[in-house]
């Protein structure tokens, strides 16, 4: 009897970790098959895209790339994009940081009530309030200008960063601010200086998400902004889209281009993104 149950023992943990395995194939499979079809249409021509959308090119040349380079201003428009994402990073990180500092440290009565209103500025779609922005918008004369991208896309990511900073900053012992205000420092160098370095793979998470939400963004430049020169990168690459035709050969090659400064600043943040949701995963 024993002899028999052997192999129930050996194969009914494989058993118990089959449907996992099988999910996480199928989400690899549904990751990797849009950037191979991404990849390897970058190199064909509309007519070879519609021939056979799977395979390869018939050459690895990289006409695709320059043609889309110019024609859309790409660089250009890179530098707007990097102007926007840039801002509106730096300005998040300040001002929810400054939020959430007095949230997560100080004991005061009203804190769940802010941080109430915090999160329900996350649950709240920002483009049902789209005609009232643009009203305001015109008003405060910040149509056709990146400083307006700038200040509507930190107002939209604020109240998600304050909820990821509060929970950070909230784990931290108040004896190191105790410490500092004994020493002589001001509030402002304590934020600064002792806790915010301390919460870097906060600072990082709110980064990235932050960036890749502001650059991959067509809504708000396709309303607020008229003037060709402060389109940003996907607002330009819609010139590859046309009513009756649209070269997806140049569109796929300027989505490629536009992917690599975020691709890059993920790599750059892998680390601390990775130490932030596990020391997450710990908080209480």
């Amino acid at each position: 009897m024993s002899a028999l149950a052997i192999p129930h023992r050996t194969f009914s943990p494989r058993l118990a970790r089959l449907p996992g395995w099988t999910v996480l194939v199928c989400w690899t499979a549904a990751v990797l098959l849009p950037l191979y079809i991404l990849v390897v249409s970058c190199f064909k021509t509309t007519a070879e895209i519609y021939d056979n959308r799977l395979g390869l090119p018939q050459s690895w040349a990289f006409d695709n790339f320059v043609r889309a380079w110019t024609r859309a201003d790409l660089g250009h428009n890179f530098i707007n994009s990097l102007i926007v994402t840039g801002g509106a990073v730096i300005l998040t990180i300040v001002v929810s940081a400054m939020a959430a500092y007095p949230l997560s440290r100080y004991r005061l009565g009203w804190n769940a009530i802010m941080l109430g209103l915090f999160l329900s500025g996350i649950m709240l779609p920002i483009r049902l309030a789209s005609v009232e922005l643009f009203t305001l918008m015109r008003k405060l004369g910040l149509l056709d200008s990146l400083t307006g991208l700038i200040l509507v896309y930190s107002a939209i990511r604020i109240p998600f960063a304050v909820f990821i900073f509060a929970n950070f900053m909230r784990v931290l012992p108040s004896e190191l601010d105790e410490a500092a205000r004994m020493d002589g420092a001001g509030e402002v160098r304590i934020l600064f200086q002792i806790i915010l370095p301390m919460v870097k793979p906060a600072v990082s998470i709110v980064a990235i998400f932050t960036a890749i939400a502001v650059w991959n963004d067509f809504f708000f430049p396709l309303i607020f902004i008229f003037d060709d020169r402060y389109k940003t990168v996907p607002l330009a690459i819609s010139v590859f889209v046309g009513q009756f035709r649209t070269d997806w050969g140049l569109v796929f090659a300027s989505l490629a281009i536009s992917m690599a400064p975020i691709l890059i600043m993920y790599c750059l943040l892998a680390r601390q993104i990775r130490e932030g949701v596990g020391a997450g995963g710990g908080m209480k």
